[in-house]
């Protein structure tokens, strides 16, 4: 699987979290209902737990980076690429910040809208610069 591929699906899970965390069994149910397995399988698990094992430093960023916005406006599209991306520019110290934010606008021009993708894009920025 590529990448960008395995990126959109951790999005899609973290999409599905609630209150910071996967359903009992879904990240099981996710793999088993989409075929993902093997080395995709682990890779997927393993994005996906960077975020939600790391939920509230993530969510923190996230919350002292946005700028005329409050966290319970964001939207829940927004929120699952922003945490995605967040949790990589904090804590995968093998994907570059200008990759985790190219792939997350490439998610936010898919799911969202223009005036979306630039609020992901500047929480993004403001994220990598401050770290």
């Amino acid at each position: 699987m590529k990448r960008r591929e395995l990126r959109e699906h951790a999005f899609k899970l973290v999409f599905s979290g609630t209150e910071g965390a996967l359903p009992e069994g879904g990240l099981s149910y996710y793999l088993l209902d989409n075929q993902i397995t093997g080395k995709d399988a682990a890779a997927l698990t393993e994005k996906t737990e960077l975020v939600f094992s790391n939920i509230e430093a993530v969510d923190n960023a996230i919350k002292e980076n946005i700028k005329g916005y409050t966290f319970d406006r964001i939207s829940k599209v927004s929120l699952a690429v922003l945490r995605l991306a967040v949790s990589e520019i904090l804590f995968d110290d093998d994907i570059p910040d200008g990759v985790a934010i190219s792939e997350a606008m490439e998610i936010a021009a898919t799911y969202e809208d223009e005036k979306s993708k630039a609020f992901v894009n500047g929480v993004l920025g403001a994220v990598s610069r401050g770290k």
